[in-house]
């Protein structure tokens, strides 16, 4: 069939096959009535062979021609064309009349008188669908069928291009193709998708013809087969028994190092990959065998057990590399494994040698120094459990695989290499829990010397308040005995503090000695001692003020209690007898002034040295001065309110006083060595107020400064 001469016909339409079939089901073809001119009686003969050979041998053809507008004559033409065409396979010819009643009369009449062998039918357009459904016309005939000429005639031409090629595979066994048999097996799928009656024939010839040549193939290959399975068979044997032998046995060893373990990984890879073409050549000898055995009865013996024989090799020499591979690869993880506790070792060491110098240095550096060996001591203890776990893991792999590798050459090199670890890591220990001891002392030897810093820092501060929280700033009993009392507490705390430093001083010493640092004891300790020193004068001058200041209370309260009993005496002594001694009464009334002026003026003293305190605020020393100010006041007043009650009675006696005075001078003496005889008709008030001053709570009874004493 040649297609490339009636390309142009079939893509003018000038007969085609639309791939509808009538009601009878015989397949329709269709002839144009507008190309006739410019084809001859033989192409159209030709074209019309063509398109039945498309179709199955025992395919029947309803032809159908459109005589609207065509002469009798060019019917004529197109019957006789397809009369020769068609032998045979012409079931019936459909001719659609024109109008004209006329020339529907002239075509009948022909069709009598010429007595064509098919039967020939004369219908109307409109009932065309009598004999052919809608869904099987063309829709140049009014129907839904679709027809494209371009893609059923490219079709036809690649169902010949796999008829010839097939025709020159079976002449010529070397052109065969195994892409090309896939493209054609594809096109025949494709073909058959379409469910077109031609496509389908065009399909099973296909099948068919590539089924003959399969069998004849089959047929003339089978004693080559037998030949090329044999050597197959025997090249396969003599590499598994020659080289792959020599190549496995060069590789079952065991690497000392990364580098020769990852070397061996590489070749144990290739040999692998190279293992995967030989068991993959060992599945196509056996299938092979398979093949022959079916088809060569007579051998099927031999052929079964030489596949037997070769499955078994295969297997066999597949699990002898896998099992050196698998070890090859565990032992590279170990090796890996043991540089890197090699590295880790070496860092912690190197850590461990560096030079120390002989000064002491700050605790951060310390600190930071020994934390980086604690962390390189850890990291490489890490790494030494993770190579213990990986030799562990390598010997379990060799005893795995026991019958194919010398498991236990490999054991005990594994295990020398193991023991080799764990005395490194045992060595490397001890000399980092040295280097550790010396730099856990370095940094106690800097703590103490922080703490003695502390300390005297401690002393400083308790020096300054001493000076802020611990001064005069209330004049009173009850706030001075307080302050005493806590006082107390702070000598306590500054003498254990002193002591505490003293006892740091002497660890920071013994500490420099063991760990021959030169340190800085030695000036430590004089910052020690002189901030002690500077406590202790502190605390000395606070307790001096506070003698004085609880001297100066005392008095104030003893010369009170002599103001008030002197005062109740003389109203005692104005209620019993209506009068008063007035020699005894001056002599009292004079020590009593006297008193006066000193505790003024010892207050005016006490009030100069506080005011010149300047640790003090200016507050708390204002306060101070009013509270003694108030103090002297107070007993002043009292003085006068006792003056004002023998006030009359002193003027009244003023003159006889002055002159007993002037024959009997008296020296002054304090209230304390007043003999009780002086003033015998007196109340006993007298003595037992000196004896309440001289018995207060152990403090001086009064103060007498002379002009150039101080007051502390």
């Amino acid at each position: 069939m040649n297609w490339q001469k009636q390309r142009q016909h079939v893509l003018d339409r000038l007969a085609f096959l639309p791939g509808g079939t009538d009601r009878e089901g015989n397949a329709l073809l269709v002839v144009s009535t507008s190309q006739v001119q410019e084809c001859s009686y033989e192409n159209l003969v030709s074209l019309l062979a063509l398109l039945s050979d498309t179709l199955p041998p025992s395919t029947l053809f309803t032809v159908l021609i459109d005589t609207r507008h065509i002469h009798l004559k060019q019917l004529k033409f197109y019957l006789r064309a397809c009369q020769q065409a068609l032998y045979k396979k012409m079931r019936q010819v459909l001719i659609i009349q024109p109008e004209k009643f006329l020339e529907q009369q002239k075509i009948n009449f022909d069709l009598i008188v010429c007595g064509y062998t098919s039967k020939t039918v004369l219908i109307s357009m409109h009932k065309l669908s009598k004999f052919v459904d809608v869904n099987q016309l063309p829709e140049q005939f009014g129907g839904t069928l679709g027809y494209d000429p371009d893609t059923w005639l490219s079709k036809r031409i690649e169902i010949k291009k796999w008829q010839n090629y097939l025709a020159e595979v079976d002449t010529d066994g070397s052109r065969h193709n195994p892409d090309e048999d896939q493209k054609l097996d594809e096109f025949v799928s494709k073909l058959q998708a379409t469910k077109l009656v031609e496509d389908e024939y065009a399909a099973n010839s296909l099948k068919k013809s590539i089924r003959e040549l399969k069998a004849k193939e089959e047929e003339n290959s089978k004693e080559g087969l037998i030949k090329d399975h044999t050597a197959g068979v025997s090249d396969f044997l003599d590499w598994i028994e020659g080289s792959g032998e020599k190549w496995l046995n060069s590789l079952c060893q065991v690497a000392d190092n990364v580098d020769e373990a990852e070397g061996l990984v590489k070749q144990h890879e290739e040999l692998t990959n190279k293992t995967k073409e030989i068991e993959e050549q060992s599945h196509q000898l056996a299938e092979m065998a398979t093949r022959l055995m079916a088809a060569c009865p007579q051998v099927a013996i031999v052929l079964q057990k030489t596949r037997e024989q070769i499955r078994d090799v295969a297997e066999h020499f597949a699990y002898r590399v896998e099992a050196q591979t698998q070890f090859a690869v565990s032992n590279k993880n170990f090796r890996e494994k043991v540089a890197e506790f090699i590295k880790k070792s070496d860092q912690m060491l190197e850590k461990v040698c560096a030079e120390d110098e002989k000064t002491v240095k700050p605790i951060e550096e310390l600190t930071s120094t020994k934390k980086e060996l604690d962390e390189l001591v850890n990291s490489m203890n890490v790494a030494y459990e993770s190579a213990m776990d990986a030799g562990e893991d390598t010997i379990a792999k060799a005893r795995q695989y026991a019958e194919v590798l010398p498991a236990e050459e490999f054991v005990a090199h594994i295990a020398s290499s193991l023991n080799y670890l764990s005395q490194k890591q045992n060595r490397h220990n001890e000399l980092a829990s040295v280097k550790r001891l010396e730099q856990q002392q370095h940094i106690q030897l800097m703590t103490t010397y922080g703490d003695c810093d502390q300390a005297i820092k401690w002393l400083g501060e308790l020096k300054e308040t001493l000076h802020r929280e611990y001064s005069l700033s209330d004049i009173d009993e009850g706030a001075v005995r307080n302050l005493r009392n806590d006082r107390q507490d702070l000598d306590k705390t500054a003498i254990s503090t002193y002591q505490y430093g003293k006892q740091l001083l002497s660890m920071a010493k013994n500490s420099e000695r063991s760990s021959m640092k030169e340190g800085s004891t030695e000036e430590r300790k004089e910052k020690l001692e002189a901030a002690w020193k500077e406590l202790d004068l502190a605390i000395q001058n606070n307790e001096q003020r506070l003698k004085v200041v609880e001297s100066f209370m005392a008095t104030h309260r003893q010369m009170m209690e002599r103001v008030n009993e002197i005062e109740r005496s003389l109203r005692e002594r104005l209620r019993v007898s209506g009068k008063l001694n007035s020699i005894t009464l001056s002599t009292e009334r004079k020590r009593l002034r006297h008193d006066v002026d000193e505790l003024s003026k010892c207050g005016n003293l006490l009030s100069t040295q506080i005011n010149a305190d300047h640790t003090t605020t200016a507050q708390d020393r204002q306060n101070a001065i009013k509270q003694i100010s108030d103090k002297i006041d107070e007993v002043m007043t009292a003085q006068r309110r006792m003056e004002s009650l023998i006030g009359e009675e002193e003027e009244a006696g003023s003159s006889s006083s002055g002159k007993e005075e002037k024959h009997t001078p008296r020296k002054s003496r304090p209230l304390s060595k007043v003999p009780e005889e002086e003033g015998g008709d007196l109340s006993p008030v007298f003595p037992r107020a000196v004896r309440l001053l001289e018995t207060n709570e152990g403090i001086a009874p009064a103060i007498r400064l002379s002009k150039n004493e101080s007051y502390l």
